[in-house]
């Protein structure tokens, strides 16, 4: 029942616009913050939750980006409007969420490194294994897997009526963390990781 009241709050008129996915990707990794994901499965279910942790990736020529050095078959929903999934397999084992950002042929994109789960916990648990609500989408590869994503949703619109992101509370800068990315080897010394202060759902500390 409770979930229920949760998820009557999710409406399409509360979801982000376009151009909010148009402005820089450092502006959308941060912003991206306390907004809310939402996903309708087939069968009505639906799965929200607030993100709070989020990294940047720049685009061409950012040596950690998987659009370094151009477009590829596997990269090219980076290089569309912003707006979009990019899905991709970590190690061959995980699929990890990422949020297109600027205008067509940027190459750049947000990675959604944690959510902490408001709706469809039943669902979300039964995927992951585990009763632990911390830990259901506590990395990039676990969110995917609580919200089913994989890489059929590659080129997934986020202004649809089935996925979408909504607004939600701006945080004040006091309460975004700042730090270099993490589970990386190149340009590790940029700090293009945002995640929310004293969050109990984020990767890691």
């Amino acid at each position: 029942m409770e979930e229920k009241k949760i998820s009557e709050k999710y409406n399409l008129k509360d979801k982000v616009d376009e151009n909010f996915y148009l402005q820089s990707t450092e502006q959308v990794a941060v912003q991206l913050l306390n907004k809310i994901l939402v996903k309708c499965e087939k069968d009505g279910t639906i799965l929200a939750g607030k993100i709070v942790e989020t990294e940047a990736y720049l685009g061409k020529d950012d040596a950690a980006s998987h659009s370094f050095g151009g477009e590829t078959e596997r990269n090219r929903p980076m290089f569309e409007k912003g707006g979009i999934l990019y899905v991709y397999r970590s190690y061959g084992i995980h699929h990890c969420i990422n949020i297109v950002t600027e205008e067509k042929s940027i190459g750049a994109a947000v990675l959604i490194r944690a959510v902490e789960p408001l709706a469809g916990l039943v669902l979300m648990k039964r995927r992951r294994g585990t009763d632990n609500i911390h830990k259901l989408c506590n990395g990039p590869g676990n969110t995917a897997k609580a919200f089913g994503f994989t890489k059929d949703d590659n080129f997934q619109s986020l202004l649809s009526e089935n996925l979408f992101i909504t607004n939600n509370r701006i945080l004040p800068k006091s309460k975004i963390i700042k730090t270099q990315r993490v589970g990386i080897s190149r340009s590790r010394d940029q700090m293009l990781r945002f995640y929310i202060k004293n969050s109990k759902f984020i990767s890691r500390k």
